[in-house]
């Protein structure tokens, strides 16, 4: 069921074109990638759909509402944080909801508490901003878009600016409120591996147009990708792979290979039932590589 349809959005400032008749969609339970390089057009692209720009034409709808400047009725439906989240620091963390809370006419203060819980902060509810890691300050910003109870949230670079661990942490969050609270989630990233671990579905932008959107499993499945082998009989591994017609490469002791997805296990088996022991095999292709290859 499709809860944001986004169709041949323009957006043009002067002469310069940002995005141009871009068509996509996210369906209701989605966590959906947004990735493009740098000037791609991936914030005017979610700011159109927040409605905090407009375009030049086309249009955006969400759960069957027209975006546009005189109809906000769309805005219950959606929560988001974009770029770095803002909060009065010398206020605490139930402070600065409580006023946000107001200004969205949210009268019910037992729901700043629940937010605070749902992303890991209620012992921290007192706790003056200031004092906050920007890990601490992310999961904030998402406690915010989260008040309103929404059914999409758009995140525009969520793991920004955090460590190796804030990143799996923040991963997690973002899996848990898509899984437990049935939150359609749009993530806006330039950590490409964050996206192949934890989108179902994805669009690559670049220069303000589509280049590829779809199911990400069946995108990092559509081409061939390199297979590392190692085992114990090398010279009887490349005889085998010659006598089927498979190309490869070496690379000091490893057989480098390239098939699809699919056909891995085949090719696991066929080593196997000739005897050939298998001391490793790797998947090398990444969504960085697609995405490099898509983008230039």
């Amino acid at each position: 069921m499709s809860l944001l349809n986004a169709k041949n959005l323009t957006k043009k400032f002067s002469d310069f074109t940002a995005v141009n008749d871009l068509t996509f969609n996210v369906n209701k339970g989605d966590i959906y990638g947004f990735l493009g390089p740098n000037g791609a057009g991936k914030s005017t692209s979610l700011r159109m759909v927040l409605g905090l720009i407009h375009p030049t034409s086309g249009t955006v709808m969400v759960n069957n509402q027209t975006v546009n400047k005189t109809n906000r009725k769309y805005l219950s439906s959606i929560g988001a944080l974009i770029e770095r989240p803002d909060f009065y620091t010398n206020l605490s963390a139930y402070d600065n909801l409580k006023i946000l809370a107001k200004l969205s006419n949210l009268r019910d203060k037992k729901r700043i508490n629940e937010v605070l819980e749902e992303v890991g902060l209620i012992k921290k509810a007192n706790v003056k901003v200031g004092s906050f890691s920007q890990g601490m300050k992310q999961r904030l910003g998402i406690a915010q878009a989260l008040l309103h109870q929404p059914e999409l949230i758009i995140l525009d670079e969520p793991s920004n600016g955090l460590d190796p661990q804030g990143q799996i942490d923040m991963r997690k969050l973002i899996q848990r409120i898509n899984s437990d609270l049935g939150i359609t989630i749009i993530i806006s990233s330039h950590i490409l591996s964050e996206i192949e671990q934890i989108a179902n579905r994805m669009i690559v932008i670049n220069n303000g147009e589509k280049i590829v959107e779809g199911d990400v499993t069946q995108l990092m499945n559509s081409e061939q990708m390199k297979v590392r082998i190692k085992v114990n009989q090398l010279n009887s591994l490349k005889e085998l792979l010659k006598s089927k017609k498979l190309s490869f490469d070496m690379h000091d002791e490893f057989v480098i290979v390239k098939l699809k997805e699919s056909e891995i296990s085949s090719l696991v088996n066929l080593i196997t039932d000739n005897n050939i022991s298998i001391q490793e095999v790797r998947q090398l292709r990444t969504l960085e590589e697609l995405f490099l290859k898509w983008t230039q």
